[in-house]
């Protein structure tokens, strides 16, 4: 096991949920090492992540272990398989989740940082947004089709790929600040 890397996820689950980008069971964290990812086990608290909630696993087949990884191993695994991510950060932002409902196909944020850093990011719709091999397939083919690095699921939550698992929490909470910018300008514009 990587020392460093569970380190990185540890530190990564404590700001997800100090930031609340997640609720407290909610959301999962992954690093691929070569032809393996690391990734937080199914039901556990990122904000309080020991090292044996997180599991080595492989990428291109099936593990006896993969009953005790997140119930999103599948969409991590077919992350890496179609793009050049080297992180996974998925969380359920409020404000994220909210816009889910307010646009059709992407979300445009409206403030400058938004429009440096995220640009026009994709909402997707899928029949069953947790877990599915129809969410792995569409948010695989959108992040690699998009050539985006965020990708907002309708109902659900967003998915962020880096570079490593520092940028792709950047991204997250990057995203939560504009769409909450997004949704306090359209809530105010109503009054």
């Amino acid at each position: 096991m990587n020392e460093e890397i569970i380190k990185e996820i540890i530190f990564t689950g404590k700001v997800l949920y100090k930031e609340g980008l997640v609720n407290s069971h909610a959301g999962n964290i992954s690093v691929r090492e070569g032809e393996f990812l690391y990734i937080t086990k199914t039901g556990k608290m990122l904000g309080y992540l020991k090292e044996d909630d997180i599991i080595k696993l492989p990428i291109y087949y099936e593990s006896v272990k993969d009953r005790i990884a997140s119930s999103e191993l599948i969409v991590h695994r077919e992350i890496y398989k179609k793009t050049d991510a080297q992180a996974v950060v998925h969380a359920h932002p409020a404000h994220t989740v909210v816009i889910s409902f307010l646009v059709e196909n992407s979300f445009t944020p409206v403030d400058m940082e938004g429009k440096l850093f995220l640009g026009e990011v994709p909402v997707i719709d899928v029949q069953k947004p947790t877990g599915s091999k129809e969410l792995a397939e569409k948010l695989s083919t959108t992040l690699k089709e998009k050539q985006t690095r965020t990708v907002i699921v309708r109902e659900h939550g967003s998915f962020v790929i880096g570079d490593n698992l520092n940028q792709a929490l950047k991204l997250t909470s990057d995203l939560e600040f504009c769409s909450k910018v997004f949704y306090l300008l359209q809530r105010d514009r109503k009054f």
